[in-house]
């Protein structure tokens, strides 16, 4: 009976592990088809696309966003150096940064090439983030299974709240 109960402990957690790394690609794949259709907008010179999309990503990245900096990054602070994890929210703040200057457009705005040139850099800044969080993944199987499991209903919890990133950047911190 004890090795029964030790296989279907491991089992659950297995599932736990492999629940939470499916989760942390569907968002990633997400976030980084929506800044690679928001460059390639930008590159367009289609404005409009562009202030759509980031309305998008607004909307839809803002429970991953939220996980990550309340939930997922504090965590990454017991086993990744503290400037690793500082620049994490700097780029999530550099990120909604371009979020958030697309959606003050107004429609019929004209953007200088320049200013449509720093734009793309800054998108292209957030897509090597989201690359780089693949890497995180591996982090995962360094925490306890008990923090797996905690991360797991938390990213639960943020999905079925569905704040959008410009709520969870005026939420306390």
């Amino acid at each position: 009976m004890a090795d029964y109960m030790k296989s279907s402990s491991k089992g659950r957690l297995m599932h736990i592990k492999k629940a939470l790394h499916k989760a942390f690609r569907e968002d990633h794949a997400m976030l980084g088809g929506a800044l690679h259709a928001l460059r390639t907008a930008l590159a367009d010179g289609d404005l409009c696309a562009a202030r759509e999309i980031a309305a998008r990503v607004d909307r839809e990245a803002g429970a991953h966003i939220a996980f990550e900096e309340k939930d997922f990054y504090p965590a990454l602070k017991a086993i990744l150096p503290r400037e690793e994890v500082a620049g994490m929210y700097r780029d999530h703040h550099e990120g909604y940064g371009v979020v958030r200057e697309l959606l003050d457009l107004d429609p019929g705005d004209a953007v200088s090439q320049a200013r449509r040139k720093s734009l793309i850099e800054r998108v292209e800044h957030m897509e090597a983030h989201v690359a780089e969080c693949a890497e995180l993944f591996g982090a995962l199987r360094r925490m306890s299974d008990d923090d797996n499991q905690s991360l797991l209903s938390r990213l639960r919890q943020w999905r079925e709240n569905a704040p959008s990133w410009s709520e969870v950047k005026h939420q306390k911190q």
